[in-house]
């Protein structure tokens, strides 16, 4: 206990000298957590600009266009004559969708034809065309079925005949933990800890790996007594309090004063991130023992980090991927926090729900030792090649 402390203040007195590599991560940090809140304040994007390409002109196209701008996810920013003009317009990305109403769709309509409306969307802007596709589909099928109600009523069905027809089977539709289809709740609670999760990844490598490229290797275990596994702790424990921190003040921020639906245990949510960030750790610790080289063991953290937001399952569902791509989410820590969140905070799941969630990144304290391990063979290597030298 001595030396692992003795390491543990000879690591704060280094960051005392050097402080700008702690301040610059955790200004990173803090600039996500601000920037992601205040710019998704509003849950989902609104009032995304489309437009209507209008050959009709008729009262029918003119109605469907105050129903598509009272919509509040999109706004009708322009009305074009011909599909050219708005098909410049998306080009020069002043629209991210259009609605073309053809000429001679009210007559048909009356006619009893099927007129065809066409819908196209830019969806090299994932979010803002699948928006905007959504909201002008949703349009056209209320569109007919508000024309197949006045049909019927022409005809004397009553209300309740004709709902029965064209709305057989009503969805009551229930967003579990996010009544109001919010996109913070499912992004931002797993987004901002991964952040999180990678900066102590890619600073455990940085750190373990500058002790060897600066050959001040001899320092730090002689200050651990010769022991790789306090030394590794003693260095990593001020940043592991410190990222836990920091994690656990943002998490209060989400569902405190952004009001997240946490139906289970925060107390939960916060092991878990300790739990994360220590696995986190744990996986730079391996990279920094399996890789020598500094520069290339941070880029194939940095690597590493950024396909675990891709793998945890929180953007894309893992049970969709190939199999042996979900067989390989599984060395990601944040697929394993992710879970856990999913249980604890939507769900509200006991101890007995999320415990393996929990083992498994405890799981993750292996590739640390053994990562430890092979530092311990190359600080020895290193000492055989001095006394060699000598």
């Amino acid at each position: 206990m001595k030396h692992l402390w003795n390491c543990f203040c000879r690591e704060l007195g280094l960051i005392k000298e050097s402080p700008r590599y702690l301040i610059l991560l955790t200004a990173g940090i803090l600039f996500s957590y601000v920037f992601f809140l205040t710019f998704m304040h509003e849950g989902q994007p609104e009032n995304l600009p489309i437009a209507v390409v209008d050959q009709d002109g008729s009262y029918l196209s003119r109605r469907l266009c105050h129903e598509i701008d009272a919509t509040q996810g999109v706004d009708v920013v322009a009305v074009y004559n011909s599909h050219s003009e708005a098909r410049e317009a998306m080009q020069r990305q002043e629209i991210f969708a259009f609605l073309e109403i053809p000429a001679g769709t009210y007559s048909e309509v009356l006619d009893f034809k099927t007129p065809h409306l066409a819908l196209y969307s830019n969806n090299a802007y994932l979010l803002a065309g699948t928006l905007s596709y959504k909201t002008l589909s949703t349009i056209g099928k209320l569109t007919s079925a508000a024309v197949q109600r006045e049909v019927m009523r022409k005809k004397g069905y009553s209300e309740d005949q004709i709902m029965g027809m064209i709305q057989p089977i009503e969805i009551d539709a229930h967003l579990i933990s996010n009544p109001w289809g919010s996109y913070l709740p499912y992004v931002l609670t797993t987004m901002l800890p991964g952040i999180i999760g990678v900066m102590a990844l890619l600073l455990t490598v940085y750190l373990v790996t500058n002790e060897y490229k600066l050959k001040t290797e001899k320092i730090w275990l002689s200050t651990a007594g010769d022991n790789m596994l306090n030394a590794l702790i003693g260095k990593l424990l001020p940043y592991t309090c410190w990222f836990t921190l920091i994690g656990i003040i943002g998490n209060m921020v989400m569902f405190g004063f952004s009001h997240f639906v946490c139906l289970g245990s925060f107390f939960a949510l916060s092991v878990a991130l300790l739990l994360f960030v220590m696995a986190m750790q744990a996986m730079g610790v391996f990279l920094a023992g399996l890789i020598p080289d500094q520069h290339l063991a941070v880029s194939v953290a940095a690597i590493y980090g950024m396909l675990s937001f891709s793998m945890s399952g929180f953007s894309y569902p893992v049970v969709s991927m190939p199999p042996a791509l979900q067989a390989i989410s599984y060395v990601f820590p944040l697929r394993h926090y992710y879970l856990t969140y999913a249980d604890v905070a939507m769900f509200g799941a006991t101890f007995t729900q999320y415990w393996s969630h929990l083992c498994w990144l405890l799981c993750f304290m292996m590739a640390g030792c053994i990562g430890g391990l092979l530092l311990n063979r190359w600080a020895k290597s290193n000492s055989d090649d001095a006394a060699i030298e000598c």
